[in-house]
């Protein structure tokens, strides 16, 4: 008889294969497990991964830098404006010595 996995039981599953796996492993060592369940235990295993998903994304400050920047356009126009403003300050101090 196949075991039986508690939405509890699969939280701790994912927990473990987190620990053991990164990035692309993580995914194929996931997609065995998911394998092994009945489709009501796959829903399951997919609703706990969609909501770890959405916790990374809000604690994930790469992402809030982004956010905060802005557009494309806006974060190249201002590194171009620190570009220039390190020129700028770069050609003031040769003036000066």
């Amino acid at each position: 008889m196949a075991r039986v996995w508690s939405h509890r039981d699969l939280e701790d599953r994912v927990n473990v294969l987190r620990e053991r796996y990164d990035g692309e492993d993580f995914a194929e060592a996931v997609a065995e497990f998911s394998a092994e369940l009945d489709p009501e235990e796959q829903e399951d295993l997919r609703k706990i991964l969609l909501a770890r998903m959405k916790e990374h994304a809000e604690r994930n400050p790469a992402l809030d830098q982004r956010l905060a920047q802005g557009g494309w356009f806006r974060r190249t126009l201002g590194r171009l404006e620190d570009s220039e403003r390190r020129q700028r300050e770069r050609w003031e101090r040769r003036r000066r010595s």
